[in-house]
């Protein structure tokens, strides 16, 4: 595994150099060591770290809080703060930036051990999730069959293309409509509305039996398709109801 690239920005060069020391002998690679907002910004440009040792407090027009916001907005690079004291609205600030920890000095070595490892999963595991994420996106945004997400209260979430297609309805227009405006179902031999299988799943907070059987769905300019339809109930990380995804496709005859 390739060494972690660390960037420690700190205007106390003793301090600086101390924990240059340690990341090294930490197994770290420094890419740099900088004591202006200004210099943390271009190197971080220029090595693109993996992590930012971000002192709050440093002299000049910017401090650190400054320089952390622009690292993570330009370059992505998450950061731990290394601070002495604060005040609270100094903190507060601090806190919008989301970093991934504080550091007080003056702190031990197993102290920036266990800061480091954790930041530093804790990044890898949302990388891994956002990787993941874009993927899901391409394969749902490729898929031929039609795929529309609602939410806890029936408010469409996404359509994918074949689902604009089949519907009528863009996706712009259609975020947060309740999806019985968006997909209007009839049953197909009486031609009476339905209750939408979405909403029979979300009403019963688990998966409903559509039994296999079609239903007519009568698309935003009035072109109607007759559809068959798969729905699973979408769960949050605590497994309870948060969601409905809907996958339809034209039926055979």
């Amino acid at each position: 595994m390739a060494q972690a690239k660390i960037l420690i920005v700190d205007d106390e060069v003793v301090v600086a150099e101390d924990i240059r020391r340690q990341l090294r002998a930490l197994g770290y690679l420094v890419v740099g060591v900088v004591a202006s907002a200004d210099e943390a910004v271009r190197l971080a440009g220029e090595h693109r770290p993996d992590l930012v040792l971000m002192d709050i407090k440093l002299k000049g027009p910017m401090d650190g809080i400054d320089a952390a916001r622009i690292i993570q907005t330009q370059y992505g690079a998450p950061v731990i703060y290394l601070t002495a004291f604060s005040d609270e609205e100094t903190l507060e600030r601090a806190r919008e930036t989301l970093p991934l920890a504080y550091l007080i000095k003056p702190f031990v070595r197993s102290d920036l051990r266990a800061a480091l490892e954790l930041a530093l999963f804790r990044q890898r595991v949302s990388r891994i999730a956002e990787q993941r994420g874009r993927w899901l996106d391409a394969v749902v945004q490729s898929m031929e069959d039609a795929v529309v997400t609602v939410d806890q209260q029936g408010r469409v979430t996404m359509l994918n293309p074949a689902a604009e297609g089949l519907t009528g309805w863009s996706q712009p227009d259609a975020l947060g409509k309740a999806v019985q405006e968006v997909m209007v179902v009839l049953d197909p031999e009486s031609r009476r509305s339905v209750l939408h299988p979405a909403v029979q799943m979300l009403r019963k907070g688990t998966s409903a039996d559509l039994g296999g059987r079609p239903f007519l769905l009568v698309s935003r300019n009035g072109h109607e398709h007759r559809i068959s339809d798969s729905a699973a109930m979408i769960r949050d990380e605590r497994g309870d109801p948060s969601g409905v995804v809907l996958v339809f496709r034209p039926a055979s005859a």
